[in-house]
């Protein structure tokens, strides 16, 4: 038994092992399969071989084990004649049991010759198989005429894209690649792309949302001492079985649908039903979540075109902003991924950054721990269309100064107020050259009619208003007061503290506003049913 790695495309680390026969000759040397299987086949003896081979992964498998390596599934390849002489499940499943091996951990490699005859009969076995736990390859796609009929006819976990098919990775190439991936992630299978050998190969199947890669660019066969040896002292890791699912879900993600989130049904799917998402070449990236550590596992061409509008020239230069930078200057878009992560739904919003304006879309689509996978999408608005929003900021800014008695900016960390961007109540200037602790005592006192001032003091200190932001899971608290008018009267009003954040930080609004005889007759009965707020 010879193994070959199989490499998860987004992470470079090892998902599978294909074990591949070799006979070693004493005089002509390392012989390939094909040189003695068809003669193997012949006298019906390859599931000798095929039986064999799997003892050896067994052994290899247990020894693995003891080492305390990291353990992978292997795929074994099976004959069409193997079914022919016995029942291979129960004979799998028996070598299993000898050796104390999961059918987890073997998958099923069948090229689509074995089933041109007797359709009814394989799928019948493969359902055996598929409900044994094993999971079964469609072995070297494209290297018969009748791949497609198979397909239609037979459900397979794994698609395996035999590269060597194609002479050469140019544009005809890429378009038949392309396509193949597209078909395979339309009908829920992953895909292996087998004979990969150089750097372009890669680059190009990663792109197109290939998930698995095997080949000599990534190592040659190697016998079992040889591969444990080379998972002892190699840099290359094992992925985590734990982790498996979870890039498979992920896997599931189609790079090249004209929908970025395409959902084929309605929203009441469990939150952790991703496979209903697809996704789409423009302005696409999956990024991991995992504590508070971001990473961009994937970025297409047109994301990086969007964020590059944004100062950001590599997904590499967003994470070190996100690493280095406040939280709360990424608030906004921080309070969207949470949202993403605790719903599971597509959410879209919109944000001011470096002077740009954008959509952002996000859905959490795989999780596994305390790690989470996004899809997100980004938009951003052209110049023209931009700087036409900003002239409608500016003409409907007037009408939110007409809806509002009062608007102060509060630099809460520096203890002082930025600014007064508009009133028409008349307040005293000297609030503004004061510390803001010190002002809003004062304002208590000379603004606030007497049994309102000390709740007036509780409400306004940033500890409490933090504190009931995060517990609401609302960026706004308010609370009605009778405020003194020019005319020295006090009217009740409804004022409200607003949490934003701005690119130099978290910045609280403080905002009074006029209220209807009837609105404050509710608001005052729903402060006394919300008195134990300051409790």
């Amino acid at each position: 038994m010879y193994n070959q790695p199989v490499i998860r495309t987004l992470t470079g680390q090892i998902c599978s092992v294909e074990a591949l026969a070799r006979w070693q000759d004493p005089e002509m040397g390392l012989l390939s399969p094909y040189l003695f299987i068809t003669v193997l086949e012949k006298n019906r003896l390859i599931h000798k071989l095929d039986l064999m081979i799997l003892e050896n992964i067994c052994y290899t498998y247990n020894e693995m084990r003891e080492k305390g390596l990291p353990l992978h599934p292997f795929s074994i390849n099976l004959s069409r004649l193997d079914f022919n002489e016995m029942d291979m499940l129960k004979a799998i499943s028996d070598i299993l049991e000898k050796y104390n091996v999961p059918s987890t951990a073997i998958h099923i490699e069948i090229t689509e010759s074995v089933m041109l005859d007797n359709t009814a009969y394989f799928r019948r076995i493969f359902d055996s198989f598929h409900e044994a736990g094993f999971a079964i390859f469609m072995d070297d796609f494209g290297s018969g005429y009748s791949s497609l009929n198979v397909l239609k006819d037979y459900s397979f976990d794994v698609l395996k894209i035999d590269m060597r098919f194609l002479s050469d990775i140019g544009m005809r190439s890429k378009k038949i690649l392309s396509s193949v991936v597209n078909m395979a992630k339309a009908i829920g299978i992953h895909t292996l792309a087998e004979g990969v050998e150089t750097r372009e190969q890669i680059l190009f199947l990663r792109t197109i949302g290939c998930e698995m890669l095997q080949g000599y660019y990534y190592s040659k066969p190697m016998s079992s001492e040889m591969y444990i040896d080379y998972l002892t002292n190699s840099s290359i890791t094992v992925e985590k079985r734990s982790e498996s699912d979870y890039w498979d879900t992920i896997g599931k993600v189609n790079f090249l649908s004209p929908d970025p989130f395409n959902e084929i049904s309605s929203d009441d799917f469990p939150i952790d039903d991703t496979s209903i998402l697809r996704e789409s070449p423009t302005a696409l990236a999956l990024v991991e979540i995992d504590g508070k550590k971001v990473k961009f596992q994937y970025a297409n061409r047109a994301y990086l075109d969007e964020i590059k509008k944004l100062g950001y020239n590599s997904t590499r230069e967003m994470e070190e902003a996100i690493e280095s930078m406040p939280v709360v200057y990424f608030q906004n878009i921080n309070e969207q991924i949470e949202m993403s992560l605790k719903t599971g739904k597509l959410i879209k919003k919109d944000h001011f950054a470096n002077a740009v304006y954008f959509t952002y879309s996000t859905k959490c689509i795989a999780k596994t721990d305390n790690k989470y996978m996004l899809a997100a999408s980004i938009k951003t608005f052209d110049p023209a269309r931009t700087a036409n929003r900003e002239q409608m900021f500016e003409k409907y800014s007037r009408i939110l100064i007409d809806t509002y008695d009062h608007i102060t900016i509060i630099d809460h960390e520096n203890n002082r107020i930025i600014t007064r961007l508009y009133s028409k109540i008349g307040f005293n200037n000297e609030y503004l050259t004061m510390p803001l602790d010190k002002a809003r005592i004062l304002f208590a006192q000379n603004e606030v009619i007497e049994s309102e001032r000390e709740r007036f003091i509780k409400f306004t200190d940033i500890d409490f208003v933090k504190k009931h932001i995060e517990k609401a899971e609302n960026p706004i608290i308010q609370q009605p007061f009778h405020i003194k008018n020019q005319d020295g009267k006090f009217i009740l009003r409804d004022l409200r503290i607003i949490r934003t954040t701005v690119e130099d930080g978290e910045r609280f609004l403080f905002v009074i506003q006029s209220m209807s005889p009837a609105a404050q007759k509710k608001a005052l009965e729903a402060l006394e049913e919300t008195s134990d707020m300051f409790n």
